[in-house]
């Protein structure tokens, strides 16, 4: 009876070292896959670097490590995203702002349907703008936090 717990024993000792060999290995291949999401990222192709990372996570769902560091990965797709689109947007807004500008109500009671139009959409786009605005502010909040919490 004293053989089957030695036996018992070396299969146990067996089995963990072959799992701790495969959570290396998944860590491993989810590093590699997390490189690639911030070369992607560096060179601003967001779609692909988010891309990554979601397949990294569903791909390797026991690499821990590697998945804490692509919420901060992913964190940083989003922020950069949102300033590039943020810079993009502003030009645009100036020039509807100028435009704007030009025009001049009509002082005696007719409608200038034009004037309004414009005011609508230089309204709409200051509102898109300060959503832009918010979210900025939300991924550098959440990245502050994420990396207070690792």
């Amino acid at each position: 009876m004293k053989v089957y717990p030695s036996i018992s024993l070396i299969l146990l000792a067996a089995a963990m070292i072959g799992c701790s060999s495969s959570v290396v290995r998944e860590e491993q291949e989810a590093g590699r896959m997390l490189g690639t999401a911030r070369v992607l990222l560096a060179s601003k192709e967001y779609n692909a670097a988010r891309d990554t990372i979601f397949s990294l996570r569903s791909l390797h769902p026991t690499a821990l490590q590697a998945r804490r560091a692509a919420i901060l990965t992913l964190d940083s797709v989003e922020l950069m995203e949102t300033r590039d689109s943020l810079a993009a947007y502003e030009e645009q807004l100036q020039a509807e702002r100028e435009t704007f500008k030009q025009m001049l109500p009509r002082e005696n009671g007719e409608t200038n349907e034009a004037y309004y139009e414009q005011q609508r959409l230089v309204y709409q786009m200051e509102q898109h703008y300060d959503e832009l605005c918010a979210k900025v502010k939300f991924y550098l909040r959440k990245i502050d936090i994420d990396q207070t919490e690792q």
